[in-house]
């Protein structure tokens, strides 16, 4: 095909053998062969003209399309093996989406613009049995994660606070001591669902000496805050919550010296010597350490 072209583009064979280091005979033999195989004539070629067939145009317009994805495709597949083009399955979650991708994906689209993220939900592949069946290539999921097999990095830590309706008592106060919650109807997670989050919360009230009276649950953030907004009670989430609040609701921090608080991690298989992984998990550490020099600066005091 590609003599094809280059006979075609010169009109003229010794011209063209010239261009592709080759014999003129050897070029006529491999014209002929791809004619053969093709089954019409490509050229109308006498002793002193070269010119298309009406078929040859249509060919050569095809194959011309065909090499440039041939190239391209080597491209991709050169990138691919140095952890720079292709696909990669990530398992996500609500505070990730909030918190990491945003800063994540401009990262991505400058420094890996070949790299396809192909993201799923924790309720969709959950994230353990992902990384292990390989259904999921890295995933971002609460901390410490102490699974056998799998390696992960500390991103970031989120602050527990309080949501609750903004008719609520306490929606007045800036702060909510922790006492205060004492017997209050909150709205839990089953511990098999979020076991960072159950533990810091359980532990929050134990510390306090306080109890939870719990009225209701739910398996994801969305409905927590859901519950909270018919005002069915209070919720203890992570302040990545912020962003997801809905109508009449509000997110209070707690008066505590010490704000309990739960992490994101990045996971991934252990022994995954995968160039891709590695360099997906440099960028999400440089979209973190970005994300968090913004809010230095964003949270200095203005010069008066």
């Amino acid at each position: 095909m590609r003599y094809f072209v280059a006979v075609a583009d010169e009109l003229n064979f010794t011209r063209a053998a010239s261009r592709l280091h080759t014999s003129q005979p050897s070029l006529s033999q491999q014209i002929r062969q791809l004619e053969a195989e093709v089954g019409v004539a490509l050229l109308d070629r006498s002793r002193h003209h070269v010119a298309l067939t009406d078929a040859g145009r249509i060919f050569l317009r095809e194959t011309k399309d065909i090499l440039g994805r041939l190239d391209h495709a080597g491209r991709l597949a050169k990138q691919a093996a140095g952890g720079r083009a292709g696909d990669l399955s990530v398992g996500t979650f609500p505070a990730a989406d909030v918190r990491i991708l945003p800063a994540l994906r401009p990262l991505v689209a400058t420094l890996l613009p070949h790299l396809r993220l192909i993201l799923h939900s924790k309720y969709a592949v959950e994230p353990v049995t992902g990384l292990r069946t390989g259904a999921l290539d890295v995933a971002f999921m609460r901390g410490p994660l102490n699974e056998q097999g799998l390696e992960a990095v500390d991103l970031l830590q989120e602050q527990i606070v309080v949501v609750l309706p903004a008719h609520h008592a306490l929606a007045r106060r800036k702060r909510i001591p922790v006492d205060l919650l004492h017997d209050l109807p909150c709205i839990t997670m089953e511990r098999a669902l979020a076991p960072a989050l159950h533990d810091a919360i359980a532990a929050l009230y134990g510390q306090a000496r306080i109890r939870m009276q719990a009225v209701s649950s739910a398996d994801n953030v969305l409905g927590h805050l859901q519950l909270v907004q018919e005002g069915l009670g209070f919720a203890l989430l992570p302040d990545s919550v912020g962003t997801l609040l809905p109508p009449g609701v509000v997110l209070k921090p707690l008066a505590h010296e010490r704000a309990p608080t739960v992490s994101i991690v990045v996971a991934w298989r252990a022994g995954n010597a995968s160039p891709l992984v590695r360099g997906f998990v440099d960028l999400v550490r440089q979209a973190v350490s970005v994300r968090k020099d913004v809010g230095r600066l964003t949270s200095r005091p203005g010069k008066s």
